[in-house]
């Protein structure tokens, strides 16, 4: 494959992927997948899902839920209504009527005392309406930004989470983990942060943390998988290590970006590196991931980026900080099987990037067990899964009278 001459998707096919995916949030989707559910059979619950629209990459928590809903409705009887925020005052007991689940979506940005409110706000409507209150955390990290929505609800769904419970029992300087790393190695301060300090958590609160799904699942990713297909293991390889992930040295990510660009340039003399500092258009930034053999994600705002599964995506092998403290779904994150886990500060990066380099089989292995793991878990049925398990477990809230909104 000539990556000069990628066959990216043209502005016909862009044009309708945008009135599909409106067409699939519309009221009259919704009516459909009422119809589909009650012709399956089922008895149809209600998922009103609300959200302030702010932050695109958030927003992209419910992508699967709409790209999926009418497969939803027919298996198991679910369906959804959206609604912003703006409209949540306006709310009454007939809109309510029949709901089973309200969730809410909120920006990082939302200030504390407008949390606090909406928490007591939707716990009050959730109890009214003997409804499940579920809190869509769309933040880029693991941690949790305002422990007092998740004692209002009933579950809090994370895109990914700690695979420890006890890393959420510890204090932090800044939002998160990350942040906290950051102000240690790099001296990174967050006094005038909107979060200078987190955590820790109460048991109660830690059990509420559910496991949902991650950015894979984003539109970005599912177009991409759509256009790529099988071409990327025909690209020519021309580069050894990719990394372009450069930041403002105003940006607190900053140290953990500049680390493994400092490693990759001390390798330009045995490798071909190409670790830019500038932003270039999407197809060339694809062109570049489809001429690299190996591709260098560190972390940012949290660990995962769109950057890990590009890169699988694209045929190139993904070089990470180390994931063993994260739970996630889809789970590409199999040391030395799907991808290739580095130190945080990549001090190890040329010693363990070594073996693969010099063995494209070896590289090859990991390469196609990664993609093979990504593209089932893209297909319809690996989310189905995933949701009817959420869904369960918000039924048996309901059924043992557990609700967070009725006990208080």
């Amino acid at each position: 494959m000539d990556t000069k001459n990628a066959n990216f998707p043209s502005k016909r096919v862009l044009l309708t992927r945008r009135v599909r995916k409106r067409i699939a949030k519309s009221d009259a989707a919704r009516f459909l997948s009422v119809l589909r559910a009650r012709l399956k059979g089922h008895e149809v619950r209600t998922w009103l899902l609300i959200s302030d629209g702010k932050a695109y990459t958030s927003e992209q928590q419910f992508a699967p839920l709409i790209r999926h809903r009418q497969r939803i409705a027919s298996q198991t009887g679910v369906t959804f209504r959206f609604k912003d925020i703006s409209g949540i005052d306006d709310l009454n007991t007939a809109d309510l009527s029949g709901v089973d689940v309200i969730g809410i979506k909120l920006s990082f940005t939302t200030s504390p005392e407008t949390v606090e409110t909406l928490g007591r706000q939707l716990a009050s409507l959730a109890r009214n309406a003997k409804a499940c209150l579920v809190i869509f955390d769309g933040d880029d990290d693991l941690c949790v930004q305002w422990p007092s929505l998740i004692e209002e609800s009933d579950i809090y769904l994370k895109k990914h989470r700690f695979s420890k419970d006890a890393d959420y029992k510890l204090a932090r300087v800044g939002k998160s983990n990350l942040t906290d790393y950051a102000h240690r190695t790099y001296g990174v301060s967050f006094t005038d942060d909107i979060i200078p300090n987190s955590g820790p958590l109460t048991e109660a609160a830690i059990s509420k943390i559910v496991l949902g799904w991650n950015i894979a699942l984003d539109d970005k990713i599912v177009d991409l998988a759509e256009d790529i297909g099988d071409s990327a293991f025909t690209a020519k390889r021309e580069i050894d290590l990719l990394c372009r992930a450069s930041v403002g040295s105003d940006v607190w990510t900053y140290g953990m970006r500049e680390a493994p660009v400092r490693a990759l340039n001390a390798m330009a003399d045995r490798y071909s590196v190409l670790a830019p500092t500038d932003r270039v258009p999407q197809e060339e930034y694809y062109r570049e991931i489809l001429s690299a053999r190996l591709t260098v994600s560190p972390f940012g705002f949290g660990e995962l980026c769109w950057r890990d599964f590009e890169a699988i995506l694209c045929g190139s092998l993904l070089v990470k900080p180390d994931m063993s403290h994260v739970q996630t779904w889809p789970d590409i994150f199999v040391p030395h099987e799907t991808y290739v886990p580095v130190s945080w500060d990549f001090s190890d990066l040329e010693e363990v990037c070594a073996p693969y380099l010099a063995d494209e089989s070896k590289r090859l292995r990991l390469v196609e067990a990664a993609r093979v793991c990504l593209l089932d878990s893209l297909k319809p049925q690996s989310f189905l899964n995933q949701f009817v398990s959420l869904e369960n477990r918000v039924a048996a809230i309901q059924r043992s009278g557990g609700l967070t909104g009725g006990n208080t």
